[in-house]
């Protein structure tokens, strides 16, 4: 699966955006702390970009527990930041119809039944174990995955992997963009200026 091209777009329009209101400079920085202006952009662009989803308001909300990030957030979303900051506990739930849930319940209680039987018992307490173990995992992965569980988390931890394999992608286009521009700068250039950049490095 991949991300669309409308996502992309307005990912990209997220990120200049995000780097026009920065405005930082990035003489003075180290370069860890260019990484970390960096990363921490492409991920409010991404997450601004993806629009109202459990995992876009986990990571705003994780972004925010940092005092520095949190004037910076304010900037960048706006009135957007508050929206998306706030808890939505009651939106999580996964509405359900009394016919699916006495449906579930039957099948859980033929399971207990099957699971009486000696040879079916080990076999199924060490899946359940293993699908446990493995789901705690993927909530501590996706953002705000501590309170979905079952098909939500798997939603939106499908949509969170996808959305950063489009974020990846995208920065690689612009890093190879910039390179060639740059590459095409200095081919224009006549000798004497090539000189004085290399000297000026």
């Amino acid at each position: 699966m991949q991300a669309t091209k409308s996502f992309e777009r307005a990912f990209l329009r997220q990120l200049l955006r995000v780097f026009r209101l920065s405005a930082v400079s990035y003489k003075s920085m180290s370069l860890q702390e260019r990484k970390s202006a960096i990363k921490l952009s492409a991920d409010v662009a991404m997450a601004s970009a993806r629009g109202s989803r459990k995992w876009t308001r986990g990571l705003i909300a994780k972004l925010s527990e940092e005092d520095e990030h949190r004037s910076f957030l304010r900037l960048i979303l706006g009135t957007e930041y508050e929206r998306l900051t706030k808890p939505c506990h009651g939106s999580w739930k996964i509405p359900r119809s009394k016919k699916i849930v006495r449906r579930s319940l039957r099948v859980c209680s033929r399971r207990k039944n099957n699971l009486r039987a000696p040879h079916g018992f080990k076999s199924s307490v060490l899946a359940r174990t293993l699908v446990e173990k493995r789901t705690h995992a993927l909530k501590r992965l996706v953002p705000g995955g501590e309170s979905l569980d079952g098909y939500s988390l798997l939603d939106e931890a499908l949509d969170y992997v996808i959305s950063l394999r489009a974020q990846a992608d995208l920065m690689q286009k612009l890093l190879t963009t910039f390179e060639a521009s740059k590459l095409s700068a200095l081919s224009k250039c006549t000798l004497p200026e090539r000189k004085a950049s290399f000297v000026g490095k």
